[in-house]
């Protein structure tokens, strides 16, 4: 994404070719040396276009948006599949904190059931923000 130089002297094709990703739409636009007087015109005009198209296009936020990597639609709580010794286990795991003072719980499906394990997680989760917030 962004300005890239294009040269190609076979199709005597040169110029500064504008590509944006936003939202699944790609925009792309192609600034002719040519048409635009020059290499540094070309580049003026492709910078205008991106800055233009990227005024309009506001940041997107992932914040309370499901993802791939959340299942759950609570930060740190997943469902995992994992593999030990031959048997394959499935669970909903609560991970907090950073660094040295990572937390990490696991409430098997097997054990629990899908929803109780999902919220024992669920649970684990808010009560250590619960706890931080306390500390702090």
């Amino acid at each position: 994404m962004g300005i890239s130089r294009i040269e190609q002297p076979e199709k005597k094709h040169f110029g500064y070719y504008v590509r944006l990703t936003w939202r699944g739409t790609q925009y792309a636009k192609f600034f002719s040396d040519k048409k635009h007087g020059g290499a540094r015109g070309a580049l003026k005009a492709a910078e205008q276009y991106f800055d233009q198209l990227d005024e309009q296009m506001p940041l997107d936020s992932q914040a309370g948006r499901m993802s791939v990597r959340n299942s759950s639609g609570i930060v740190g709580v997943s469902r995992t599949k994992s593999t030990s010794r031959g048997h394959r286990y499935e669970y909903w795991q609560a991970r907090w904190g950073s660094g040295d003072e990572r937390k990490s719980a696991k409430f098997s499906i097997h054990k629990y059931g899908e929803e109780e394990a999902k919220q024992l997680a669920i649970n684990a989760r808010k009560q250590w923000e619960k706890e931080s917030m306390q500390i702090k």
